[in-house]
This record gives structure tokens, C-alpha cells and sequence, in this order.
């Protein structure tokens, strides 16, 4: 990433402020939390479940979420693509990948 500035990508911001991404064990349900505090929750469950939803707005997970035209979520990544024509992966760690996700 070349410095943050005012020309940044919504990719761009999701890296800088983007602290730990867990997912449950079928990677169907990830959360990703945020600097702020945030965190967004995101389904992806078959071809008529797929959602993303803020923690709270307005946050860094509401400015995410509401940047967000898609994301693919599964067992390789959670992928972002964003309406800049942006897109930001985010892989599970395998001390995360132990763990299911919140709520």
C-alpha cells in the first residue's frame, strides 16, 4: 500500500482498519472486526443467503458494508470487491480457524 491518502481505495481502508477475520467452521458465516470496535457480519449460506450486516452505524463496519456492491465468502477467503472497483482478501488464520464465530 503507497500512503494513505485522499485518493485511498475502500480496499485500502479495509486493510488499514481491519484487526481479525474469523469464520465458522464451514465458512458459510465470517465476522470481521475493526479498529473502531465494529465489526461486520457476513452469510453466505446458498444462492438465495447472502448478506453482510454493520455492527453499528455509523462505524468503520457501516462505511465497509455500505462500500461493498459484493463479497464471496468461502473455505480459501473472504474476498470484498467494492463499488471504487476495489477488492480486499482476507484469508482465516489457523489459530482463528479454531474458533467459530460470534453471535
Amino acid at each position: 500500500m503507497t500512503g494513505q491518502s485522499s485518493s485511498a481505495t475502500s480496499a485500502d481502508t479495509a486493510y488499514a482498519q481491519a484487526t481479525r477475520y474469523v469464520a465458522n467452521r464451514t465458512f458459510d458465516k465470517a465476522v470481521l472486526f475493526f479498529a473502531d470496535g465494529s465489526h461486520l457480519q457476513l452469510q453466505h449460506t446458498g444462492i438465495d443467503t447472502r448478506w453482510a450486516k454493520a455492527s453499528a452505524e455509523p462505524s468503520m463496519a457501516d462505511r465497509v458494508c455500505q462500500s461493498m456492491r459484493l463479497f464471496r465468502l468461502n473455505a480459501k477467503h473472504l474476498q470484498l470487491y467494492f463499488t471504487d472497483g476495489s477488492d480486499a482478501e482476507f484469508f482465516v488464520t489457523a489459530k482463528a480457524q479454531s474458533h467459530e464465530e460470534e453471535g
